[in-house]
């Protein structure tokens, strides 16, 4: 499929880019930035920095990962379609019969759902009257949800084939943002039993 051929698929271009290929852009600077949120925390371990429960920073990223979330999600009803809401249920159902769609396109679909609720659901958490309501435990506990988020993404990008073109530039960074965290969240584990062993150690011989 040629540039003129994507194009027609998705109305107006913006910036010279057709809406396939703002759909894939704006998809995968979200997957970098969320990869980002997951690895604040490991880096500041590594460093020996503060890891307080709510890092500005983090927030501000993860701000800015729903809003490019939202922005895919947009773009990416134009593909295959007016932005109508006939159009918007086919990505989900058959429109002739109403049965779920459970092909690679459909699943592709649905965990593109999930994840663009979860997105919006976290960024309404990532507010300082949120974690007042919430207190710090709770909020940090739903704010792990990020987690699931990230699982669903890359589901989302696997089932649209994103991670399977081999040819592909972007093949080879989604692999490297999921790498990129795999090994990250490992190594802040592993920094974060040491610390807390040694804690643990430190209050045992105090105690003595």
């Amino acid at each position: 499929m040629d540039d003129g051929q994507m194009g027609g698929m998705g109305g107006h271009a913006i910036l010279g880019l057709n809406m396939r290929q703002l759909t894939v852009t704006t998809g995968y600077i979200g997957t970098g930035l969320l990869g980002l949120t997951l690895l604040i925390g490991p880096v500041n371990l590594l460093l020996r920095r503060r890891n307080p429960v709510s890092h500005y920073l983090r927030r501000d990223v993860g701000t800015w990962t729903a809003i490019f979330s939202v922005i895919h999600v947009i773009f990416g009803f134009q593909v295959h379609g007016t932005g109508e809401l006939s159009g918007i249920l086919s990505y989900f159902v058959r429109v002739r019969d109403g049965i779920p769609q459970l092909n690679s396109f459909g699943l592709g679909n649905w965990t593109g759902l999930a994840a663009t609720v979860l997105v919006v659901v976290l960024l309404a958490l990532s507010t300082d009257s949120a974690l007042r309501q919430l207190k710090g435990k709770t909020w940090k506990d739903l704010q792990r949800l990020n987690y699931t988020l990230f699982a669903l993404v890359i589901l989302h990008a696997f089932f649209y084939g994103a991670l399977l073109r081999m040819t592909s530039p972007f093949t080879l960074l989604g692999t490297l943002i999921v790498i990129a965290v795999v090994v990250g969240q490992a190594v802040g584990i592993w920094l974060w039993r040491r610390r807390y062993s040694r804690a643990t150690v430190k209050v045992a011989g105090a105690s003595r």
